[in-house]
Formats: structure tokens, sequence, C-alpha cells
């Protein structure tokens, strides 16, 4: 087992976590940007260019997650960070779900509240990816952060400086699959050469954070 509470104190993971999350930030506003003016160059009725346009949607929504966790994270606000955390786990969730079927992404674009409540929430969309995202780590982080539970509150204010580098280690988790969800989508219509050096970037900080950081799960709550 690792020993997770070494690993807070680290300060190369301490400065990879952040430097992941800072390329994150930087990667998936170039990809919303991107998705905004390939969607805007083809057909509106064309399901790739819609496609396109629920991942940068998807990925505009995870930038501003990703930025304002790590602008919490620096005034040591951590209870805040992980309320986001949570809502960048169902980022994942989406982007997984509007990448992954092309007739999903159409749909979720043009979804009535009643649509997304029977279809879109958190449970139904684990449901369709079979055991991909497990219901316990989203669960988890209803409990720190995602509602306000007395332990969970406990936990955060009391040791705030250890849970912020835990809230930004599963930032950079959920951050980064939420990325590699969304490239899929440019890759699937042969637009990934218009992220070609921003994923090239990431890349690199994306390899440096994993063999840096040591954690592989939140402590018990």
């Amino acid at each position: 087992m690792i020993d997770w509470s070494a690993s807070l104190g680290d300060n190369t993971a301490r400065r990879a976590r952040r430097q992941v999350l800072q390329c994150l930030a930087v990667g998936l506003a170039s990809l919303g940007s991107e998705a905004r003016r390939l969607s805007t160059e083809s057909t509106a009725e064309d399901v790739d260019s819609r496609r396109i346009l629920a991942a940068g949607l998807a990925g505009a929504v995870a930038c501003e997650l990703v930025s304002s966790v790590l602008i919490l994270a620096s005034s040591r606000n951590a209870y805040g960070a992980a309320a986001l955390v949570r809502q960048l786990v169902e980022t994942e969730y989406l982007a997984w779900a509007v990448t992954h079927d092309p007739e999903d992404a159409v749909e979720w674009l043009t979804s009535t509240g009643e649509q997304r409540r029977k279809r879109w929430s958190p449970n139904h969309i684990r449901a369709r990816a079979e055991g991909r995202f497990p219901n316990s780590d989203y669960w988890n982080h209803c409990e720190v952060g995602g509602h306000p539970t007395p332990k969970g509150a406990i936990s955060i204010l009391e040791n705030r400086d250890s849970w912020v580098e835990i809230t930004l280690y599963e930032a950079a988790l959920h951050g980064t699959n939420t990325w590699g969800y969304l490239l899929n989508a440019f890759a699937d219509v042969g637009a990934l050469n218009a992220l070609a050096q921003t994923h090239q970037e990431l890349a690199t900080a994306i390899t440096q954070w994993r063999q840096a950081d040591r954690l592989i799960e939140i402590p018990p709550t």
C-alpha cells in the first residue's frame, strides 16, 4: 500500500499537480475555441459538427472548473475546491457520453430539463457506461464536498493543507480523464491536428505528473 500521507508533502509531486492542472486549463480552453471554430465552418446539421460542438462545450466547462480549483487551492479554500471537483467528476461523465456516441452529443445539445433528468443525470450516465465510473467514487466526492456532510466538512476544515493536495490530485485525475475523452471526438472526425501543439505540451505534463505523484486514493472519510 502506498503511504498517501507521505506523498502529500512531497514537493516534486506538489509542483507536478499544479503544473498539470495549469497546462490542462490552457489545453481545455484551446479545445473549446477550436471546437467553436470547427463547428462554425461546418454545416449546422452535420453530426460531426454537433459532436465537436458538444465536446467543446464540455471542455469549456471543465476549463472553468480546473482553473477555479487552482485559484481556491492557492488560498487554502479546501472545501470550496472539493465541491468543484465533484462537479468536474460529472463533467468527466458528460465528456465520455457526448464523445462515445455521436447521436448522444446531438441529443444533449438540444435536451430539455426533463430529458436531462431522465437520461443525463450522473447515475444514468454511469449506468450507460457499464462500470467505467464506479458509484463509490462519485459518492465519496459527494461526501467530501458535493454535499455539506458533518464528517466531510470536519475532515476537510481540520486538515485543510492535506485536503488541498488531495483535491488537486483528484482534479488532475478527473481532469485528464476528461481531456482524453474529448480528444477522442476530435480524433474521430479527423480534427486532432488542430490541437497538435497543445496535445503534445499537455501529454508531457501528464507524464511528469504521473511519474511524480504517488497518490492513488483519497483517505477514508
